[in-house]
């Protein structure tokens, strides 16, 4: 059945071969046994090889080098498939040979679509070429000798202020201690206030008022309400208070329990 036109790949540069059994481009002849239309098995590989040296070799000064090492990589791959598949050791070997050159034409399709890429990558415009971005000032560093002579100058000012004097002894960093509201704080403060509203309330009604510097408050309001707030999770494991949350992210409710009798 011949082909149709839309199954037949664009016409090439590459070598014109002619064998029994076929005659056509040498990378056609690729394209029709990768798609079973042509068995490699009843090509004669000497012939083809044969037509295929005259042709690289005539087609020196007029095909570039990059092309016609195209052809090789083509022409070495139907020898190689050939040659494993008239030559299995056994019937594993020669379904084993099979499913290698189905691979093979595999990495070639791969191959061929790794070459179109790159070739519309190099059709892009590129940066300094077709587009130029916008133009940066230079940094003009200072000369050598200059930052030399700059760094000697630093050294003796430091060198002539530690002569004659004694060093001082380094003084240990210490941080700032920040009083925080720690849990038996919150413990005692909860039962003592509890005892006094025995209708409970919202977490942030039973919190100390704080005092202190701007820049410490923060911290003291947090410890604070997680205090607060473990010291509650202490009374209701306990069953004095029953803690209450109507909805995530809203308020928690503390309310004592009654005394059991």
């Amino acid at each position: 059945m011949p082909e149709s036109p839309a199954d037949l790949p664009p016409p090439s540069r590459a070598p014109v071969l002619e064998v029994e059994g076929f005659a056509g481009p040498l990378d056609f002849l690729v394209e029709m046994v990768r798609r079973e239309r042509v068995d490699l098995r009843q090509l004669s590989i000497l012939a083809l090889i044969d037509q295929f040296v005259a042709a690289l070799e005539t087609s020196a000064e007029q095909v570039p080098l990059e092309q016609r090492g195209n052809w090789v990589v083509l022409a070495s791959q139907l020898v190689l498939l050939k040659s494993q598949m008239l030559a299995p050791a056994s019937r594993a070997e020669a379904e084993g040979a099979a499913q290698a050159a189905l691979r093979q034409f595999a990495r070639l399709e791969e191959l061929a679509a790794m070459r179109a890429a790159a070739g519309w990558l190099a059709a892009r415009p590129q940066l300094g070429h077709e587009v130029h971005a916008r133009g940066q000032r230079e940094q003009q560093g200072r000369p050598r000798a200059e930052r030399i002579l700059a760094f000697l100058e630093a050294t003796l000012v430091m060198l002539e202020g530690r002569i004659g004097r004694e060093a001082d002894p380094p003084v240990p960093y210490r941080p700032p201690t920040v009083e925080l509201f720690r849990v038996p704080e919150a413990l005692a403060r909860l039962r003592q206030m509890l005892a006094l509203r025995p209708e409970g309330g919202s977490l942030q009604s039973f919190l100390p008022r704080m005092a202190g510097p701007p820049g410490s408050m923060r911290l003291k309001r947090r410890s604070a309400l997680a205090s607060t707030f473990l010291a509650g999770l202490e009374l209701a494991r306990d069953g004095d208070v029953r803690l209450e949350q109507a909805a995530p992210f809203q308020e928690v409710l503390i309310t004592p329990r009654p005394a059991q009798s």
